[in-house]
């Protein structure tokens, strides 16, 4: 009995039973990829770790770069068309810049072809609450409309506040601070153009989230990370007192003449401060 167990082994040996050598790192980078790392190369030269990983490094930058091209192709929306729904997101695509494009260049008067309203989701705001200010532009006229907007690099909506004598009343109190050096001294950031072009009637919309509170000059530690071109940086203070007030929302609209009320690149919003 012993000496056919003997012999059963010394068989099972001779049909070249052993088992697989283990996979390393390496190669289990490669499991289910069909470019190996040796792929192209010698079969009977191995590669190195370093052309390994070189390798995969120049793998995973052609897929990076496939998805990028795939989000891009579905993601992508028009410079244009009769209903914009999210006008800040058209703006940032780098597809609507205008190659040498001037945000100083000649201002048309558009007031026969151009409507801008600002409207707020609800007239009355509670102190220190959020609204929703909704800006359209809309195309009146009987052609189609292009407009420029600045970008720096992304479409910048900002707001100011006045009371109803005209005051303003979200400015920080006292002088404007002097930016840190590193800040005041940096480039500004080149400011593009950005156009969209609407049909008749089309309509391009942006929707802001505002809060209804003071401000105070940010710290001298906060200040170091402001943006260089953009003025010395604010944070909330507490909520605003009750009142009536004219909210501005300041549009990157340019290259438009609408008047010393700046009707068009700064549309105006009445809310109500209630306790």
């Amino acid at each position: 009995m012993r000496t056919a167990s003997f012999i059963f082994l010394l068989v099972l040996a001779g049909c070249g039973g052993k088992s697989p050598p283990a996979q390393s790192a390496d190669n289990a980078d490669n499991a289910g990829d069909p470019s190996a790392d040796n792929a192209g190369g010698d079969s009977d030269k191995p590669l190195t770790k370093e052309e390994k990983a070189a390798r995969r490094a120049e793998r995973e930058k052609e897929r990076a770069e496939n998805a990028s091209k795939g989000d891009s192709d579905t993601k992508g929306q028009p410079c244009g068309g009769p209903s914009i729904a999210d006008l800040a997101a058209v703006l940032a695509q780098s597809s609507c810049i205008v190659p040498n494009g001037n945000p100083d260049g000649k201002q048309e008067d558009l007031g026969e072809q151009l409507e801008v309203k600002a409207s707020a989701d609800r007239f009355h705001i509670e102190p220190g609450g959020n609204a929703k200010i909704n800006v359209v532009f809309r195309n009146k006229g009987k052609a189609d409309l292009s407009l420029d907007f600045v970008v720096d690099p992304e479409p910048r909506f900002d707001f100011e506040l006045y009371t109803a004598k005209g005051k303003r009343a979200d400015l920080p109190p006292g002088n404007e601070p002097p930016l840190p050096p590193e800040v005041a001294d940096a480039p500004a950031v080149d400011k593009q153009v950005a156009r969209i072009t609407l049909p008749p009637q089309g309509t391009a919309r942006v929707s802001l989230d505002w809060s209804a509170v003071k401000y105070k000059w940010a710290s001298k530690e906060k200040a170091k990370g402001a943006v260089a071109g953009r003025g010395y940086p604010r944070e909330p203070a507490g909520p605003l007192p009750k009142g009536k007030y004219e909210l501005r929302v300041i549009t990157p609209l340019v290259n438009v003449f609408d008047g010393a009320d700046h009707d068009m690149s700064q549309p105006k919003a009445q809310i109500e401060i209630t306790k």
